[in-house]
């Protein structure tokens, strides 16, 4: 090589590194800042407490501990999923293990894992646990400037790996401890290392030539690549099937010097053994429960698999302005539409366009463009792997947004190679560079306002994030955080209960005492936890599919709220004040279309909380019940029992009270029944059972009594001045 040459190679490298290398920053500028400012519903008890599982089986070398079922008895009610999530175990251990070298390695891992602050997980944590899969994301990035350049050249590779690394809803999730950024990550370098190696034909005339070295090594890190997303999350093992079809039907298009179809047929079942080797290799080696167990984890994982692809979220969904069980076949289309940038959305429409007029020939390669050939099978490639990874999505009945990001990246490049096909269209200047820079700072002036809250884009010309929340569901914990800090800064703030959804990112940043849950009750199934709290927390997604039920949230949101949290123009939660319940109801008291007694407080005339009474005394009580139907015309009543059913007490109905009339009443409504309950002169001194009913006056008949069956019970005691 003469010196031009090797002056013009050096020159090559160094632009590439400088290329790479703005990618590099520009994923870590978004990435790293801000790690710890909220939490994600996923993040606290199932993902981090995953990790701890994982690692401490790891340092017992209980390899069959880490596959699904695995648990440690110090971690209460979690164990690992058939996700399977591996990859996220990983690197949730390797931050675990970051953590523990920043606190300087006091005492053993082992113990460091069990003294952990699990629940509520440490803010301060999150840094550490989350920085691996940061870093990861970062490193495709590069991969994908490197294994695109001789694919759409140099601007082509760049422009794609910068707008991956811009991507509002990648960058989002793959700044959480979480699997989907992880399995799309992989999914994506699996599919460019797939396109790469097709680039490379292995023809007969190349047998022992460079090119098949290296159509060989691309098919390998695309199998490699596969395994890491297998282990990610189940439905990677769509690529399988993909891959398969794909190799195919494009060695049957370009058979490269291959002409019988026999040899043609062999050289594919020969890749694609190569290709399933190493994504099974890689499997066994990163998952240690295969190694004592091969078939168990992977007939657990089918199984869920096929358990889950028809089924609706247990908790509902949200789609086009209504609560549903499931959106259905336009929810995806619409969740492209809404979670990519202006900028990526109208090239990807533009690589399609181009794709039907057939202008997809490119011609001499230059420092713009690729080398002569027909991208038409690269975009027709990337096409199909959107198209069928959507329909695959659709077919589950549970649909999140975040479910179909595997499919962004391609549609990232496709929408590349549209603006590519714009680039070649301009004359040739040498200050071509500032259209493909420019790209990126428009998207950059798109994104960066959104920091650090990135799940709250929605793309501005599909209407932003005010058309999204009256379209799909939204929220994931952002914002409760906010919610914590208002209450923070009330005085009193240590003794103050609250209630939220998605307790696990809201108790973390709260400073009081935050209610999960009440015996079994959650929020999500009943109002109760909200109303033994002095403050409730509902969240944008919870009324969305208007958790716990539409009528209790009409109960507490008929009041304004003390504080609305507000993020890039949408409301993701609202604080109420609560009445403070001082008994619970555990269980269901119920009958059937009728009502749901809740819980109740005891109080004296001034209205001090009473936990006993006596003879010949009144009693307020104030009964909190769900309306499911009942009739306004017929009333609760309530009494005192005695253990022989006779009755010591009667309660003299005062009112009843609701924030809004009966008329405007939704199923879920809470009321409120106020009694003075007279305890009779000649009761004796001892614990009696409160009773309580529906009576219809019309008819003089009981419509059914309430099961209490001895729940609430009110101790009567002598007079201080009986002996």
């Amino acid at each position: 090589m003469g010196r031009d040459g090797q002056q013009q190679l050096n020159k090559t490298s160094h632009l590439d590194l400088l290329a790479s290398g703005t990618c590099l920053l520009l994923a870590l500028a978004f990435r790293v800042p801000g790690l710890t400012v909220f939490l994600t519903a996923d993040e606290a008890r199932s993902w981090f407490g995953r990790s701890i599982i994982f690692l401490d089986s790891l340092l017992r070398m209980d390899w069959m501990n880490t596959g699904p079922g695995g648990s440690v008895p110090y971690i209460e009610n979690v164990s690992l999923s058939p996700a399977p999530g591996v990859t996220t175990m990983w690197t949730g251990a390797i931050g675990i293990i970051l953590q523990y070298w920043r606190q300087g390695a006091p005492g053993s891992l082992a113990q460091f894992l069990i003294d952990l602050p699990f629940d509520p997980l440490d803010p301060a944590m999150l840094f550490s646990l989350r920085l691996p899969g940061v870093l990861v994301a970062v490193a495709a990035v590069g991969l994908t400037y490197w294994w695109a350049r001789s694919l759409l050249g140099r601007w082509g590779a760049w422009l794609t790996a910068a707008l991956i690394a811009l991507d509002p809803f990648h960058l989002a999730l793959s700044r959480v401890l979480g699997h989907d950024a992880l399995v799309s990550t992989f999914m994506w370098l699996s599919l460019l290392a797939f396109l790469r190696a097709i680039n490379e034909p292995a023809s007969a005339k190349l047998l022992a030539s460079r090119r098949l070295t290296t159509h060989s090594s691309y098919l390998l890190v695309s199998g490699a690549c596969a395994g890491l997303a297998f282990l990610s999350k189940y439905p990677a093992l769509y690529l399988g099937g993909f891959v398969a079809l794909a190799m195919l039907i494009v060695y049957l298009i370009q058979p490269g010097g291959v002409t019988s179809p026999v040899s043609v047929f062999s050289r594919w079942f020969r890749d694609l053994v190569l290709w399933s080797i190493a994504a099974g290799l890689v499997g066994l080696i990163l998952w240690p429960v295969m190694w004592v167990d091969l078939l168990g984890p992977i007939t657990t994982i089918m199984n869920d698999a096929l358990r889950v692809s028809g089924s609706a979220h247990q908790k509902g969904s949200f789609f086009l302005g209504q609560p549903v069980a499931d959106p259905g076949v336009l929810f995806y289309p619409l969740v492209i539409l809404l979670r990519t940038t202006p900028l990526v959305f109208l090239g990807f429409l533009l690589s399609i366009w181009l794709l039907l007029r057939r202008r997809l020939e490119v011609g001499e390669e230059n420092n713009r463009f690729p080398s002569t050939q027909n991208l038409a099978i690269t975009v027709l490639i990337l096409l199909a792997y959107v198209v069928l990874y959507t329909l695959l999505v659709t077919y589950g009945g549970k649909k999140q947004d975040r479910y179909l990001l595997p499919a962004f990246p391609a549609i990232v490049m496709l929408a590349t190679i549209g603006y590519l096909f714009v680039l070649k269209s301009l004359p040739a200047s040498r200050f071509s560079w500032i259209i493909p820079i420019g790209l990126i700072l428009v998207q950059i002036a798109f994104v960066f306002p959104y920091y650090p809250y990135y799940f709250t884009f929605y793309n501005p010309l599909a209407g932003g994030g005010r058309a999204a929340a009256k379209t799909l569901q939204v929220g994931w914990g952002e914002g409760l955080n906010e919610a914590a800090a208002y209450l923070n800064s009330l005085p009193d703030v240590e003794s103050t209960q609250v209630t939220s959804w998605y307790s696990t990112t809201f108790e973390p940043y709260f400073h009081g005492q935050a209610i999960y849950k009440t015996e079994d009750e959650k929020i999500s199934r009943s109002p109760k936890p909200g109303l033994a709290a002095d403050y409730v927390i509902f969240y944008v997604n919870q009324t969305q599919r208007q958790l716990p039920s539409e009528g209790a949230l009409q109960y507490f949101r008929s009041r304004p709220p003390v504080y609305t949290v507000t993020l890039s123009g949408i409301d993701y939660a609202w604080i109420y004040p609560s009445v403070g319940m001082q008994h619970v109801l555990a269980g269901e008291v119920r009958l059937v279309g009728q009502a749901e007694l809740l819980g109740y407080n005891l109080t004296t005339e001034a209205g001090q909380p009473l936990e006993s009474t006596y003879p010949e005394s009144v009693v307020f009580l104030t009964l909190y019940w769900e309306w499911q139907g009942k009739s306004v015309d017929d009333p609760i009543r309530v009494s005192l029992i005695d253990t022989e059913g006779q009755t010591r007490g009667w309660g003299n109905h005062i009112e009843t009270a609701s924030p809004l009339p009966f008329e405007e009443w939704q199923e879920g409504m809470v009321v409120r029944d106020e009694f003075a309950l007279v305890i009779f002169p000649d009761t004796s001194p001892g614990a009696y059972k409160l009773s309580a009913w529906i009576e219809r006056p019309a008819t003089n008949e009981t419509v059914g009594v309430f099961p209490l069956d001895g729940e609430v019970v009110i101790p009567v005691v002598p007079r201080n001045d009986e002996p």
